[in-house]
């Protein structure tokens, strides 16, 4: 561990504090320490921007801070972001990481050893799975054999939802990554807004078939990738903070004080803490349409991986644009049902906030977010009020803190959270030969 990464010890380490400093003591360093240039092809695996810190807070602390976080009747529901950017953030989330091998709180080992088994990169994999050859499954509709299955299935016909997902007999989505049916608003937004659309573009193109499919897929990864850099980004990361390091991304070199020139695809500190933010953003209840103006997060019409009705489908409006309702702001609380998720989503650890920390501080041994602000050579925050109630100050969850920041700065992410978050998409599209910022900068030579 290098000396900026030392933790601050405030007493005794006990339980489950020890049980960790031994679980997670060792030689892995992060990208920072070791200053080695980054190798080029894309990394099918997670690392570490900043050394593996070995003590951590105990897991009963981890758990009393958890259920402080329960937002209470006088806490702020209105945030600066639509309500739909949580959820297209959580698309974006299932477009580049997916870990499906560790488990909650038993310590990670190597993170360069587990294999991340999305693309890091902008590239939809998850909407097109590895192509029309290698998942036909995903196409066919009607005479077109090259667009995506969308709103048909067992059910069609009076009963069918022509805006659902492609289902078969078992209600299973056909989607390319199933995680994006979990809820009934990713499910929309995947079919509605990327599936319905690649039909569209596929619909404009001319020439054969093999063109007509590769020329609508990169226009619809250019649209979202301008929609990530001009729309969500901004929505959820300050502009002060954002603003330097979509410039220097635009510019080809990104700003300090992290090296992203060597930082892996896949930092674990992006993937395990600092893009968990949108979990704060939840609301409570939202407005699905004029027939369901206030429907709870976990309502039986809200309920995964199972068929939308009809009547269930989303009025956009209500979730993207000028008349949108509103996410919550990004804070330190999060909403009941969040802290009390229900034995169909979790068997156990119900409390999401303190799924996120264990997460975050067991399972992959993050830095605190005081350690990680220091190494960057910015001044930590003050402590919490709970932080410091707790006897923690100093050792402030990752996750946590980057919520606390957040709030410091009115709702949107901060100089941590917005660094790591804007720093590592707009370096992964800097790495990605086919992404809109490189077709940008061959424009401008040409």
């Amino acid at each position: 561990m290098s000396k900026a990464m030392e933790p601050a010890h405030h007493g005794m380490m006990t339980g489950v504090t020890m049980a960790m400093h031994a679980a997670c003591d060792g030689v892995e360093q992060g990208t920072q320490s070791l200053g080695r240039p980054h190798e080029g092809s894309a990394e099918r695996s997670f690392g570490r921007l900043f050394d593996r810190q070995a003590a951590q807070p105990d897991a009963a602390d981890l758990r009393a801070l958890a259920q402080r976080m329960a937002e209470g009747p006088d806490d702020p529901k209105d945030g600066p972001a639509d309500a739909g950017t949580a959820f297209f953030g959580q698309f974006i989330d299932h477009d580049l990481t997916l870990d499906a091998t560790t488990r909650l709180g038993v310590a990670s080992g190597n993170v360069a050893e587990i294999e991340n088994f999305r693309t890091p990169r902008l590239d939809l994999d998850s909407v097109y799975g590895a192509g029309p050859e290698v998942d036909p499954w995903l196409y066919g509709q009607e005479d077109e054999p090259l667009a995506l299955a969308f709103g048909r299935g067992w059910s069609a016909g009076t009963k069918g939802n022509p805006l659902d997902l492609q289902r078969n007999c078992n209600d299973r989505a056909l989607i390319g990554d199933p995680r994006n049916d979990e809820n009934l608003f990713i499910s929309q937004l995947h079919g509605r807004q990327f599936v319905a659309r690649h039909n569209e573009l596929l619909a404009q193109q001319a020439g054969d078939d093999a063109h007509r499919f590769e020329a609508a897929r990169a226009a619809l990864r250019r649209e979202y990738q301008t929609r990530v850099i001009e729309e969500f980004l901004p929505a959820v990361v300050a502009e002060d903070v954002l603003r330097p390091l979509v410039d220097g991304a635009r510019a080809g070199a990104m700003p300090g004080p992290i090296d992203w020139d060597s930082a892996p695809d896949m930092p674990i500190e992006f993937a395990a803490a600092a893009f968990r933010f949108g979990h704060s953003m939840i609301r409570q209840s939202y407005a699905l349409n004029d027939a369901f103006p206030e429907e709870e997060i976990f309502s039986p019409v809200n309920a995964g991986f199972a068929p939308v009705s009809r009547a269930h489908n989303l009025e956009m409006g209500r979730f993207f644009g000028a008349g949108a309702q509103r996410s919550r702001p990004i804070n330190t609380k999060i909403v009941a049902d969040l802290i009390a998720l229900p034995p169909t989503v979790v068997p156990d650890t119900p409390n999401l906030a303190e799924r996120n920390m264990i997460r975050g501080q067991h399972t992959f041994c993050l830095p605190t977010g005081e350690a990680l602000a220091e190494a960057c050579g910015w001044t930590p925050l003050d402590a919490h009020p709970d932080i410091a109630d707790l006897g923690l100050t100093g050792q402030t969850p990752l996750w946590f803190y980057i919520l606390w920041e957040a709030e410091c700065v009115g709702g949107k992410l901060g100089q941590l959270g917005g660094t790591l978050v804007a720093g590592t998409i707009l370096n992964l599209m800097l790495r990605d030969p086919e992404s809109i910022l490189n077709a940008q900068a061959e424009m401008a030579v040409a």
